[in-house]
């Protein structure tokens, strides 16, 4: 039969799915930015994130399976809001594990400019404030979500934008390598944004149910 309890269930492994998802983006962003002698320590914690991030994602998994046999069609939302939102996360582990891979790489080559990284650093921080808006959209969906959505995609089209010229048409040229790693982490951010903001709109869905 049927415990009610077993939706707040679902609602406690998304929200640390959620969360999970958001440390590792946060870790991932602070070891692109450090190139010194603690470049490992931000890796190593980075990838410590990541698999948190991962254990998260089966715990929910698992739960999701578990439910799916004896839920009523009334809890049918629940259920595809959680699988929805660990289906997201999975995808965000992917790209931050790409994110690390460039961040493992990066002391070995030349740093990237100042405004270049301010763009790749302002990107990631983008994601994981949209991960704090679905964390809290899952426990009690804020008025608002939708319009925080909306504007970070538009900062992130902004940013973009931004990106393209200082690589493009700043008289001063930048490094290929740093080049090609700023636009290889900003396309992974873009994803993990898109994500994050499916993220948010499924949680807050369920937390209307």
């Amino acid at each position: 039969m049927w415990n009610p309890q077993e939706t707040s269930g679902l609602s406690g492994h998304l929200a640390e799915v959620v969360e999970r998802s958001r440390v590792a983006v946060e870790h991932v962003t602070e070891a692109l930015s450090d190139s010194g002698p603690s470049a490992a320590d931000a890796l190593q914690a980075a990838d410590k994130a990541l698999y948190a991030l991962h254990r998260a994602v089966d715990d929910q998994a698992l739960a999701i399976e578990e439910t799916r046999d004896a839920a009523p069609a009334g809890a049918v939302p629940a259920i595809l809001a959680a699988a929805q939102v660990n289906a997201d996360a999975e995808c965000v582990a992917g790209l931050a594990k790409r994110l690390a891979e460039i961040a493992g790489s990066r002391p070995a080559r030349p740093a990237m400019p100042a405004e270049v990284w301010a763009v790749v650093s302002r990107m990631g921080r983008v994601c994981a404030d949209l991960m704090v808006t679905a964390g809290g959209a899952g426990a009690s969906p804020p008025a608002g979500t939708e319009e925080r959505i909306e504007a970070a995609g538009a900062e992130v089209g902004r940013l973009r934008r931004r990106l393209d010229h200082l690589l493009l048409h700043e008289p001063a040229p930048v490094d290929v390598d740093a080049a090609l790693d700023a636009v290889l982490a900003c396309q992974y951010y873009t994803h993990c944004a898109e994500l994050a903001g499916s993220m948010a709109r499924h949680a807050s869905g369920q937390a209307r149910q």
